[in-house]
């Protein structure tokens, strides 16, 4: 019993499977008082967070009408919906629900346009139910437009030295804004919940707000979730239980903010290029830079393309969650070698990759001379099963660092320039230093 008139019984561990009824008594003098729950199944629990791209529900993907009708093999997959509140002070209980738990149907998969139920929350735990073959449970809690300071606690964002106040860009953003407030109502009622995992696809409201702090918010929300689930659910609940998150797609808007997309991917990474990494550990990432959709009816900033989210998300938790031996990320080079007298830079590739399409622009060099750089193109030269050359005599001065598909739209739907062979993974943009010119050079990396 708690101070709030609420009890509280951890059950032993079930196998996965049901459905069970499950039963409970109390007796007050001579009156028994008996509370029934029918087909209940036992099973892992998923929480999806987020805003729009999160919020977008099935009747809005593509292939919308067979996605909605595929659902009779999944009645083990549950699904709920949290309403979209918010609350100055943390509350105990949601508000309200706008999906209690239900079994899937093509009317509760659709409910309408951002409403219920979340396309990437509902797939990713369809492609989970396939390789899994028990109940899934999933618990989808988010709200368009919707910035990360309105998602974390007070604490952590205090941890990261949020200002408090600041002027609120309006084309990004046009959901609550305020720190804390969606915390506060729609998720941390629920950490009394045991959760399997999360996953998360927010970020487009940060473009333009609070950009150069999203290094520590993203990762102080991650472990801020992480404790207090744990401790809500007396220890049910895995310390560092795996956080899934989506890298962002490509999107168009003013080119005042061009930098603004590739430096909030970079950031959603903890700086680091990949996940996991020592500031995100036990994370895993979808790339979706190569999904992008122009003709989106919903603006090119919300792609219809949520299947392959969902898959490239699956993956990952697969491979984090449940300990499979598979690939979940695309290529990224672990060795850069500046090779000054034929004009190259070498890529060494921890991974298999396959070269879909010659960019000569996707890879850019930046090229310094006393103290002031720009970026160049370094064209695609030759490459093998995982190498790759790229030809930087456009550079005249020296070369200082590389990055790949660091622009808001680097490349048409599944056509970057380099995915993994076999899995379809796209390589992720990334930033690397060039410290020293000369040949042999490891670089790192850019932290």
């Amino acid at each position: 019993m708690q101070d709030s008139n609420t009890w509280t019984v951890v059950l032993d561990p079930m196998k996965p499977g049901g459905p069970y009824e499950v039963m409970a008594q109390q007796t007050l003098g001579r009156i028994n008082f008996t509370q029934r729950v029918h087909d209940v199944l036992f099973g892992d629990v998923w929480l999806c967070s987020g805003q729009s791209n999160m919020k977008m529900t099935v009747s809005q993907v593509f292939n919308a009408t067979a996605e909605l009708s595929d659902t009779a093999a999944y009645q083990s997959v549950r699904i709920l919906s949290v309403s979209s509140t918010q609350a100055q002070q943390e509350l105990e209980d949601l508000a309200k629900v706008d999906l209690r738990w239900s079994k899937p149907t093509s009317k509760n998969l659709g409910h309408g346009n951002f409403t219920y139920m979340s396309a990437v929350c509902w797939l990713f735990g369809r492609f989970l139910y396939d390789a899994l073959r028990y109940p899934v449970g999933l618990l989808s809690s988010s709200w368009n437009g919707t910035p990360i300071e309105a998602w974390s606690s007070r604490r952590s964002l205090e941890a990261c030295g949020v200002p408090r106040s600041g002027s609120m860009p309006s084309d990004l953003q046009f959901g609550p804004s305020a720190h804390s407030v969606l915390w506060n109502a729609m998720i941390h009622p629920l950490r009394n919940m045991t959760l399997k995992g999360v996953i998360w696809y927010q970020g487009e409201s940060n473009v333009n707000f609070n950009r150069d702090l999203y290094n520590c918010t993203f990762p102080l929300l991650i472990d801020d979730w992480r404790q207090t689930f744990h401790d809500g659910s007396q220890g049910q609940t895995e310390r560092f239980f795996p956080f899934g998150f989506v890298q962002l797609s490509s999107y168009l808007f003013d080119e005042a903010l061009d930098d603004g997309l590739p430096q909030i991917r970079w950031h959603q990474t903890a700086d680091f290029g990949y996940v996991p990494n020592q500031r995100m550990p036990n994370t895993f990432m979808a790339a979706s830079v190569d999904l992008c959709d122009r003709n989106s009816p919903f603006g090119s900033i919300h792609p219809r393309d949520k299947q392959t989210v969902a898959y490239r998300l699956h993956l990952g938790a697969r491979a984090l969650a449940y300990g499979e031996k598979l690939i979940f990320q695309g290529p990224l080079p672990q060795k850069i070698e500046l090779l000054a007298d034929k004009g190259l830079l070498n890529l060494t590739y921890s991974q298999p990759i396959k070269v879909q399409r010659r960019d000569d622009k996707i890879f850019e060099v930046s090229c310094c001379s006393d103290h002031q750089c720009k970026w160049l193109p370094a064209p695609m030269d030759t490459f093998s099963t995982q190498s790759l050359a790229l030809n930087i005599t456009s550079c005249q001065d020296t070369p200082a660092a590389l990055r790949y598909a660091w622009t808001p739209w680097p490349c048409e739907y599944k056509q970057c320039a380099l995915y993994h062979p076999t899995s379809t993974l796209p390589a992720p943009p990334f930033l690397a230093l060039i410290t020293s010119p000369s040949p042999g050079y490891h670089s790192r990396t850019a932290k």
